[in-house]
């Protein structure tokens, strides 16, 4: 199924439905689901189809913007054959071509927190055109500029470029050598301590600020790269043969850019590598990379193949050797964290990478330590993570983050990203989404296939039609709510909306309507039968109900202990009939048995916990208390009943394989342990029985919550452990699995947000969000 579509109930007849029956059907029918736009549907659909195939078409198409600050530099490179020609004339050119209206030069459209990036680039393109004399006017108007804007030189409310505090005060020196009159106040104290040559140490990477004061030839030397650059950067490989003219490397490097763009060059290059990572993360982050699969996945293996290959641009870069470890793991390609082992000293990372490391290299970095599996081979991830997270907890205390945007990104990854709501995150990711965003180095930039209207309009669209489908399919679930009479049993019609909220990050897609719905009915069912056998009916109704469905298709020889018992028994199997009905269709088979085996061990679980626990007669053994509890949390029944609804066929045997058992326990203990931790107080003045309290009777409350932590850690890394890596021989598809990861990973959201797991406040928002309210952009 197509997105902007959705399932409808519609009238079937089948043998196992009987004529008449209705059933929610997403491959038998289709029609446009209805959202409130400006135009019409029609229109707005045809627009939604085209700007999927233009970003589909972004893909071959990986640039950056041009930048003037690089450029200039280029055109400073003298002839090979004469130092008084400029070697690359065509860049002077595009700076006489390319000053905008205000005088300036630097990223179009600009930022009102870029004016030192325009200072710097306006600078550098006026020491080009005043080198070679040509552009009078265009260097009269950028004095100008730099005159009215000098200002801005030593705000701390603008975002710097890299290396600003060396690079632009010696530009100024070499302004003054050309006899160029810049209105700039020297005693600002940026270009003060620069003047005092306080900057010593690591600034390879901005070299051209130091300028013949450099040894070129030992950087040259020890940093180039293969492709004849010096750190991927056009500035700095411009400035060796400005001050070093004696590099054939350095020369076809610059030309090899120049081919591709004629006459002007990007503030990085190549760019190819950088813009695959960031369109797929940005992909990802605005919640459309389901259309995009087999572009993404053709990208990945690229990467993956350098990767492999220990490729420069990818391993030369903390940056895109960090992104690419983390898309590379959460798309199951098999990467070593041992890559990653030169980030794992803070001193020597400063030391290596110089005072002047983007924000962006921390944080990716941090990003990719969240990803550990294996407690022993992923502590280089450990250490990353302790250094990264006291480094950005630091910034954010002082506050160091200039830009907004950069601290909420901070903010955020310091979070862990089991514990977002990927919902929320893509909603938010979507209304912060400019189409002028940008990214800075040493001159600031944008990806044109990255940051585009067309990218823009399809991620609103796209959440649109998903939040239409998500309205439908919670009108669906209330009608079941309403036909089976199940506010006689004491749920409120806001449970509805919480239960189904559970079962969209964790059966996502809209292909999957009637595993979401399923998910849900089951979270509602398993709720009702959990407030019974816990509270609600007697010793006696429990095992009545046990009965009933032990003798499922001659239930009504049993007979009812009470009305509660038969309400209750009416209504559950209604659902269960019609679920089993569904699930036999999907899977070519019957499964009803399996699903009533299922229910009937977690009621009888329930019971013995009951009967045993809660009336003192018995305390459970730890190992017994997390193997009890886990199946009566329902880690077995909903993943395992949800397999029969995503549209693979799926064996009795696979359902009762080791790799299926271990992925319910692993579950089963994440999700009791969060509870527990999360209950421990109520339950313990309640008289309840709580992990706590069971290890309480050995440790004291404070060790025990430790040594909870510590467990919860283990069994998350050990079933993300299960999820991503292919264990050989598995014939368990990967979306089977996938349920199993997501449902710790909404565990962990929910259990972050509030103690309370059935009606939580702080979830009234996000259900709001997620359901009704309008983007607004």
């Amino acid at each position: 199924m197509i997105v902007g579509y959705r399932s409808t109930i519609i009238i079937l007849s089948h043998p196992k439905l009987g004529n008449g029956k209705t059933i929610s059907s997403n491959a038998i029918f289709q029609r446009s689901c209805r959202v409130r736009c400006s135009h019409s549907t029609t229109s707005s659909m045809n627009g939604f189809e085209d700007a999927r195939d233009r970003i589909r078409e972004s893909f071959g198409k990986l640039e950056l913007s041009p930048s003037s600050y690089d450029t200039a530099w280029v055109a400073m490179v003298p002839s090979k054959h004469s130092l008084n020609e400029p070697c690359f004339p065509q860049c002077l050119d595009w700076i006489i071509e390319n000053q905008r209206e205000d005088g300036s030069w630097g990223l179009n459209p600009t930022h009102p927190l870029l004016l030192k990036d325009s200072l710097s680039s306006t600078l550098a393109c006026l020491l080009a055109l005043t080198k070679w004399r040509v552009g009078d006017e265009q260097i009269k108007r950028g004095l100008g500029f730099i005159e009215t804007q000098s200002w801005a030189i030593d705000n701390k409310d603008q975002i710097s470029p890299l290396g600003f505090e060396i690079i632009f005060p010696s530009m100024i020196k070499s302004a003054e050598k050309l006899s160029l009159n810049l209105a700039i106040n020297k005693r600002d104290s940026t270009i003060k301590r620069a003047l005092q040559n306080e900057f010593t140490r690591n600034i390879e990477y901005m070299s051209e600020g130091v300028g013949e004061l450099c040894d070129w030839k030992e950087i040259i030397k020890l940093h180039q790269r293969q492709n004849g650059s010096l750190f991927d950067s056009p500035a700095t490989t411009a400035a060796a043969l400005i001050y070093h003219q004696h590099d054939k490397k350095c020369y076809e490097y610059l030309n090899s850019i120049l081919q591709q763009h004629k006459n002007w060059v990007p503030t990085m290059y190549p760019t190819k590598i950088h813009s695959l990572l960031c369109l797929v993360d940005t992909l990802q982050n605005l919640g459309v990379h389901r259309h995009f699969k087999s572009e993404i996945k053709k990208a990945l293996d690229e990467i993956y193949r350098l990767w492999q290959q220990k490729n420069e641009e990818i391993f030369s870069n903390a940056t895109h050797c960090a992104m690419a470890f983390r898309l590379l793991r959460m798309s199951y390609y098999d990467v070593s964290s041992d890559e990653l082992a030169e980030f794992v000293d803070e001193e020597h990372f400063f030391a290596t990478s110089g005072k002047y490391t983007s924000h962006v290299e921390i944080l990716e970095l941090h990003k990719a330590s969240q990803l550990a599996i294996d407690h022993e081979k992923d502590d280089i991830l450990d250490k990353i993570n302790n250094w990264t997270r006291t480094f950005m907890e630091q910034k954010l205390l002082n506050n160091g983050f200039i830009d907004r945007m950069s601290k909420k990104e901070v903010e955020l990854a310091l979070r862990n990203f089991y514990i977002i709501s990927d919902l929320a995150e893509n909603r938010r990711y979507i209304k912060s989404y400019e189409e002028n965003n940008f990214k800075i180095l040493k001159a600031a930039y944008r990806s044109p296939n990255i940051n585009n209207k067309d990218l823009f309009i399809f991620s609103i669209r796209d959440f649109e039609l998903c939040q239409a489908q998500h309205q439908e399919e919670l009108q669906q679930l209330k009608r079941w709510f309403e036909d089976c009479r199940l506010d006689q049993l004491g749920l409120s019609e806001q449970f509805i909306s919480a239960s189904y909220l559970c079962a969209i990050p964790i059966v996502p897609g809209p292909e999957l309507s009637d595993a979401r719905l399923m998910y849900a009915k089951y979270v509602i069912l398993l709720t009702i039968v959990d407030d019974h056998f816990e509270s609600f009916a007697s010793t006696d109704e429990c095992l009545n109900i046990i009965e009933l469905v032990e003798r499922w298709d001659d239930y009504a020889s049993v007979g009812y202990k009470s009305e509660r018992v038969k309400v209750l028994f009416s209504m559950f199997y209604k659902s269960i009939e019609e679920i089993a009905t569904i699930a036999e269709i999907k899977q070519g088979r019957s499964v009803k048995n399996h699903l009533i085996n299922l229910w009937l061990k977690v009621m009888k679980l329930m019971l013995m916990e009951r009967v045993e626990w809660c009336s003192g007669k018995t305390i459970p053994r730890i190992e017994e208390y997390l193997y009890v509890t886990s199946i009566t949390f329902g880690s077995r029944l909903i993943p395992l009943t949800t397999q029969y609804f995503l549209g693979i066929k799926i064996s009795k045997d696979l359902l009762e394989s080791d790799e299926i058992y271990g992925l319910c326990n692993c579950t089963g203990i994440v999700l009791r342990l969060l509870n527990d931790l999360q209950d421990s107080k109520r339950e313990q003045k309640e008289g309840s029985i709580n992990l706590v309290t069971l290890l309480m009777k050995s440790i004291s409350e404070e060790e025990a919550v430790m040594k909870m932590k510590e467990i919860l850690e283990m069994k998350r890394r050990e079933l993300f452990k299960m999820v991503l890596v292919q264990k050989k021989g598995s014939q368990l598809p990967q979306l089977c699995k996938e349920i199993f990861w997501r449902t710790c990973k909404w565990a962990h959201f929910t259990y972050s947000q509030t103690d309370r797991y059935r009606f939580p406040e702080e979830m009234e928002n996000h259900i709001d969000e997620v359901f009704y309210k309008p983007l607004n952009h």
